[in-house]
């Protein structure tokens, strides 16, 4: 299995490229006509997204279209992906312009960008890919929809609800540091310590060495 990673102009967010046996999966999709380049010789299978937030989802209808592809999602992240105010969108400029260390390109930003979940995935939900499993477990902090992505215990994608360099923003409406408190760290301190962790920013990290934890 491989992992690609591409930064997008939207707050340096991250988006990922799983591939194996020539097929791919999309995790948080950006598009422009670089990034095309990139699925030269594959097979795109499916999209997942982290969490409901603009700079993570913003790719997402493009791909529906250029590729045919589904959008899996769980069901409170649907409901907020369907609206601007929701994701962010509506109010992504303003956002980003206080931003100083994070480079954003206004003109790929659509403000009244929505979209919606082709299937519904629910907490704890296992899919099966190319051999191998692929696990969606709920993780509420940063937004109300956010999820780990967690591949074979070895690959996880956070989102934002993890990030190597800074705390995870629990500032926005959905946002709930409680809830990352009583129920994302013990499930975190409860996992296999060596796992990989992907994060929404920043680079990857192991999980043994994310700061919350030490």
């Amino acid at each position: 299995m491989e992992i690609k990673r591409v930064v997008s102009p939207l707050l340096d967010s991250n988006m990922y490229i799983v591939s194996e046996n020539n097929h791919c999966i999309i995790i948080d999709p950006y598009n422009d006509e670089q990034v095309i380049q990139l699925f030269s010789g594959l097979t795109p299978d499916f999209m997942l997204v982290t969490h409901e937030h603009y700079d993570h989802i913003s790719g997402v209808n493009a791909y529906k279209e250029r590729f045919g592809i589904p959008l899996y999602a769980n069901r409170l992240c649907d409901k907020n992906l369907q609206l601007p105010s929701k994701n962010y969108a509506k109010y992504f400029k303003a956002y980003a312009a206080f931003q100083e260390s994070a480079f954003v390109w206004e003109d790929a930003v659509d403000d009244q960008y929505s979209c919606h979940a082709d299937i519904i995935v629910e907490d704890g939900q296992m899919l099966d890919w190319e051999g191998h499993q692929i696990l969606i477990k709920m993780a509420p902090g940063h937004s109300a929809g956010s999820n780990l992505i967690i591949i074979d215990d070895n690959a996880m994608f956070s989102g934002d609800c993890m990030l190597s360099e800074s705390v995870p923003a629990a500032r926005f409406p959905g946002g709930d540091p409680k809830s990352f408190q009583e129920i994302v760290l013990p499930y975190l301190k409860s996992m296999n310590q060596d796992i990989q962790v992907y994060p929404g920013h920043y680079d990857a990290f192991c999980l043994r060495e994310y700061y919350i934890l030490k």
